[in-house]
């Protein structure tokens, strides 16, 4: 059998390498220079079958490649990163679906489309009416579970150097190459190109030879000629015509990244709270690659931590504004004001009054009244967010949800996944609330069992402290 070739395009490059590589066997391809002189490999711009991208602004990875070969790798990373946490996709990427429209929303201007099997997805453009049967392919799949796929009508093929689009009359190279490359690419492929399709040169076309850029537009034309026939010989049901490519994507945790970061050590020397640092901003990421360098003249622990304290003294600094960044595995993220920022030693204390009487406070079964205020508790790397609600300076009831590991995140945000176990607080009666989702992630292997055991510690401690009315209900790991 021969190796897969695999590409990371990521954040957490090295140790992934390092680990697929000396693990699965893997090769290496299109390597960056950084990644070309670390595990010296070549720079050469062979097919990928395995890609590996960052997701959620460096929070993640998406692996996209044969579902094979994304088994092992979330396998791997499982029981190499054990605070990972997977969710993998039962639509696959590039799938060519048929559909049925359910609903178009003209003021959005989109469609939802039926594509079989109890899963609908977006389709942007309202120019179509409900019941009408279509053709569409799988163009990107959001992380959590009631986010629908985004599909289209365009349909492409990708190959191993080129890509075809259907119905299209264009040649295209990509900006990744040289400006020579893409000359004689672009030539090529105005030579190359079928008609009525639009030809796409890939990077790794770069390294193949006409003929074998012929051999795979052949091979593409082929699969489009098979996709014809289907639609044809089809009950025009919504259903899957033409498979894809798998996707799992793979969320790290505070303790994940610290893993990471130990891996890479191994590799190169590595700044303490360096992932943290490259999935905090854009910005931070270049300031971190720059500080890294300096880091064999000086103490890297203090220009860690002065890089930490900068971050803080900016972005949370006494009475500055916070945000919330919340993530939930079976609904919608939450986005939302979250409150003016005090310290009481290290524990973050948010407040924030109330200014009108409208909604209810959030699992207290109370309506929120003008005057009433919030107070919210907790600390970077708490598993627990430590609610309490006050009226009149009395106490109305208290809540404490169990996340993964609060993050410190770019412009004053908090930045956490919701576990979905939550307890409430009130008139001295708890009441914890567990929706199963730890239960279904170990039962799915999208975490560690140890994962799930640790976190539903974390709900029968945080319990325990609330019975006993613990002011500051902040839980880290030991």
């Amino acid at each position: 059998m021969v190796n897969p070739m695999f590409r990371v395009k990521s954040v957490y490059d090295i140790p992934l390498i390092k680990l697929i590589t000396e693990n699965l066997k893997y090769k290496l391809c299109q390597p960056t220079s950084e990644q070309s002189n670390l595990f010296k490999i070549p720079q050469k711009y062979n097919p990928s079958e395995i890609e590996i991208l960052d997701v959620m602004d460096g929070y993640g990875i998406s692996i996209e490649a044969d579902e094979e070969y994304v088994s092992e790798i979330v396998s791997l990373i499982r029981d190499n990163i054990q605070h990972a946490i997977t969710i993998q996709h039962p639509v696959q990427l590039h799938a060519v679906y048929n559909g049925t429209v359910v609903h178009v929303n003209d003021q959005k201007n989109l469609s939802i489309i039926d594509i079989g099997e109890n899963v609908n997805a977006i389709l942007f453009g309202a120019q179509y009416r409900r019941e009408q049967k279509i053709v569409v392919q799988i163009k990107s799949l959001n992380i959590f579970e009631d986010q629908l796929p985004v599909c289209s009508t365009t349909v492409h093929f990708p190959g191993q150097a080129v890509i075809l689009e259907r119905d299209a009359d264009f040649v295209r190279v990509s900006r990744k190459l040289s400006k020579d490359d893409r000359d004689r690419l672009f030539e090529l492929g105005k030579q190359l190109r079928p008609r009525d399709y639009g030809l796409i040169m890939r990077t790794s076309a770069v390294e193949s030879s006409s003929e074998a850029i012929q051999a795979d537009i052949d091979h593409l034309i082929q699969q489009a000629e098979e996709l014809d026939l289907l639609i044809s010989g089809s009950s025009y049901g919504p259903g899957i015509l033409q498979p894809g490519h798998a996707v799992a994507h793979i969320v790290f945790v505070k303790a994940a990244k610290e893993k990471l970061g130990e891996i890479r050590n191994e590799i190169t020397p590595t700044l303490p709270n360096y992932y943290w640092f490259m999935s905090y901003s854009p910005e931070l990421k270049l300031t971190t690659t720059f500080a890294e360098k300096l880091s064999s003249d000086v103490d890297s622990t203090k220009l860690a931590l002065f890089l930490k304290e900068t971050i803080l003294e900016r972005d949370f600094s006494e009475n500055s504004i916070l945000h919330l960044q919340e993530y939930c595995l079976i609904s919608a993220p939450t986005y939302r004001v979250l409150g003016q920022l005090n310290w009481s030693k290290d524990v973050m204390v948010i407040e924030r009054s109330f200014r009108s009487s409208r909604g209810e406070h959030f699992a207290l079964d109370e309506g929120i009244h003008q005057g009433d205020s919030a107070v919210i508790l907790t600390k970077e790397g708490s598993w627990s967010i430590h609610t309490k609600i006050f009226r009149k300076e009395l106490l109305v009831g208290e809540t404490v949800k169990i996340v993964t590991p609060v993050e410190l995140y770019d412009g004053g945000k908090l930045r956490y996944i919701d576990l979905g176990l939550l307890i409430v607080k009130k008139n001295d009666v708890v009441q914890p609330n567990d929706s199963g989702i730890i239960d279904n992630l170990v039962e799915q292997g999208f975490i560690s069992k140890e994962f799930g055991n640790k976190v539903l510690s974390f709900f029968e401690q945080s319990q325990e402290e609330l019975k006993a009315n613990k002011e500051h209900i902040v839980i880290l790991p030991k």
